[in-house]
Order: C-alpha cells, then sequence, then structure tokens
C-alpha cells in the first residue's frame, strides 16, 4: 500500500502498511539516516498494520542507533504499532513506551 515516506535524513514516517513489500525502502531509510550519525525520529502514527520482518527491523536499527550512540526517539506510534510491539515484549527494546506522544 504506502511507502515510506522521507521527510529528511533525520526523520521517516513510516508507511501505514510494513510488510515485506516496504522492507527494502524502509532498510535504505533507516540505512542512510542511522549513516548521517545525527538524531533520529521515527514517526510511526500512520502504520495500520506491521508484520514480524518490520518490527525486526526497526528492533535492528533502534539497536545500530543505541550502540552508535545515536539519539532516537518515536513521534506517535499508532495504537497498532505498540500492540504488535508488546505482543512480542519489544516496546522497551524500540524505546516505545518513553515516546508515546
Amino acid at each position: 500500500m504506502g511507502r515510506v515516506l522521507i521527510m529528511s535524513a533525520r526523520q521517516i514516517s513510516l508507511a501505514s502498511h510494513l510488510d515485506m513489500d516496504a522492507l527494502p525502502a524502509l532498510t535504505q531509510a533507516l540505512r542512510d539516516a542511522l549513516a548521517e550519525k545525527a538524531p533520529l525520529s521515527l514517526d510511526g502514527s500512520q502504520v495500520q498494520r506491521i508484520d514480524g520482518a518490520s518490527l525486526q527491523l526497526l528492533l535492528a536499527a533502534t539497536r545500530s542507533a543505541q550502540q552508535e550512540g545515536i539519539p532516537l526517539d518515536w513521534h506517535q506510534p499508532s495504537p497498532v504499532l505498540s500492540k504488535a510491539a508488546a505482543t512480542l515484549g519489544l516496546n522497551n527494546d524500540l524505546a516505545l513506551e518513553a515516546n508515546e506522544t
């Protein structure tokens, strides 16, 4: 359905449907943003559906940011995104709970 919308290299708005079709664009967007080593904001407000592979990619990006000392925050993670992460026990790992604004 939707594609990853890159507002800037430092802010990524996630597509409404994060599935296998969205993974290549999301992977590249996250890779490019993390390469800048600048604070990164992920807008999850539009996420209506997300699969396990997409959650795994977001987890890998979050961990990479932490390891590199890159601040990463969430802007309005959708209830669907939060529920999917909570179901897999990833809210803390993705740092969603602290950023549900």
